[in-house]
């Protein structure tokens, strides 16, 4: 089980006291949002400050899933895809 990279915890969603948005975010890997867990990309993280699902750095847009490089990404907050 992946741990909050802020407090250590294994619990997912709010209630971290030391992340700047109050809520856990995992180490995940790039096929897990760091926030919920889920699998998704885009809209509809729960728990999530953007409420968009980000994923762990790797081979693919963490906030999309593309492979793609530079401007583009929908759901990245600087419109970039990011690894």
């Amino acid at each position: 089980m992946s741990q909050c990279r802020y407090c250590g915890s294994s619990t997912l969603g709010p209630g971290c006291a030391y992340s700047p948005h109050k809520h856990h975010e995992h180490t995940a890997d790039e096929s897990h949002c760091e926030f919920c867990g889920s699998t998704s990309y885009g809209p509809g993280c729960a728990y999530s400050p953007s409420k968009h699902h980000r994923h762990g750095s790797g081979s693919r847009c963490r906030y999309c899933g593309s492979s793609t490089l530079g401007p583009g990404c929908a759901y990245s907050p600087t419109k970039h895809h990011e690894r």
